[in-house]
């Protein structure tokens, strides 16, 4: 009798004996940050201003504010929702896509600017990254360097 006892609880020693301390170092679940993030001047006097909640863009009068609600580093695209002070489009949704040339040079096209919702924005094409000239909805890309 004394054996049975002994097997009845050895599950239960055993499983409070047991350490529990997650020892996982994978990083799988932590997003990595927007890569583009810095202050920029593009090719046409405007600044943007990215960080990895806001892209804002200035240098022509009031400046746009757009809330980043998503983005994809290895499909090179953010998703804002235009904030409601805009001067243009204010409360609808961006797609920004961007590519890097040959030469290291940052290059960005706003593909959407006036989607009606995040998933709206979403589903807009992506922008032609292999016709800088023409490849932003039948527009150039416009170029940024990074500001000093």
């Amino acid at each position: 009798m004394t054996i049975l006892r002994i097997l009845s609880i050895l599950p239960i020693l055993l499983l409070t004996g047991c350490e529990t301390t997650d020892t996982d170092t994978d990083t799988d679940d932590t997003p990595e940050p927007l890569a583009i993030i810095g202050s920029y001047n593009d090719d046409f006097g405007g600044t943007h201003a990215i960080t990895a909640d806001t892209w804002t863009q200035g240098g022509f009068g009031s400046d746009s504010v757009f809330h980043i609600s998503q983005y994809d580093n290895a499909a090179l695209y953010a998703i804002a929702e235009n904030d409601a002070a805009n001067e243009y489009n204010a409360s609808l949704w961006s797609r920004f896509d961007w590519t890097i040339d040959a030469d290291s040079k940052l290059w960005f096209c706003q593909s959407s600017f006036d989607s009606a919702d995040e998933g709206a924005a979403v589903a807009v094409a992506p922008a032609d990254a292999s016709d800088l000239t023409t490849g932003c909805g039948g527009f150039g890309w416009s170029g940024m360097a990074a500001a000093r």
